[in-house]
């Protein structure tokens, strides 16, 4: 496993520690931990480093509650956050979760493998979204693409006729001796463009069938 770069956002003193050592009784886990007490230094960080997970604690100095949750995945929605509170309360993870942490921790029953197991499954989940969110965005972009060359040319996707603004279909061969040159000239390159050329008075315009 590659060394983790994570970032710890907490305050308490005991706490930091308890997180330290367990993180250094992982034999599997080679990490670097940067520590910050307050979310406005957090944030700051987030602003020029990247991370590959963020532990966060829900009571800060400068942030209280779940609004801490909302603070963060907002200005970093790419963030792979796990929660860390004293609270074990469902209520408040379920909202953790619905704002866009990863995970969410109680510290009063953690433990080093726990730990582990949360940060990995925090990492691999975000980068799973991720690569479902840029799918999902090529998909919206060729989509938008197909609609555009629609607009231009209504094409069958199968035979590739053309079809004309009174509903008959024509070869492209056809329809290029059809239409005047200006039509499609600027959509296609010289090279082609003399080709085509020299079928234009070849063809008898007959509209194919449907």
């Amino acid at each position: 496993m590659d060394k983790l770069s994570i970032l710890l956002i907490e305050d308490t003193p005991a706490d930091i520690l308890l997180i330290k050592e367990m993180l250094s009784e992982i034999k599997r886990l080679s990490c670097k931990l940067t520590e910050v007490a307050t979310l406005k230094a957090a944030i700051g960080l987030l602003s020029h480093a990247d991370f590959d997970a963020v532990l966060l604690d829900l009571y800060l100095p400068d942030s209280q509650g779940i609004d801490t949750v909302r603070r963060v995945i907002s200005q970093f929605p790419e963030s792979a956050v796990v929660v860390l509170t004293g609270l074990n309360n469902e209520r408040t993870a379920v909202q953790a979760i619905r704002y866009g942490a990863q995970d969410f921790l109680g510290k009063g029953d953690l433990s080093p493998m726990m730990l582990l197991k949360s940060v990995i499954y925090a990492i691999e989940r975000k980068k799973f979204l991720q690569e479902k969110e840029d799918l999902l965005d090529d998909l919206a972009l060729a989509l938008k693409k197909i609609e555009s060359l629609e607009t231009i040319l209504p094409m069958c996707l199968c035979c590739k006729k053309i079809l004309n603004s009174n509903k008959q279909w024509f070869s492209v061969e056809e329809y290029l001796n059809h239409y005047p040159a200006a039509d499609t000239t600027s959509r296609i390159c010289p090279e082609c463009a003399k080709d085509l050329e020299s079928y234009r008075g070849e063809y008898k315009i007959r509209p194919c069938d449907p």
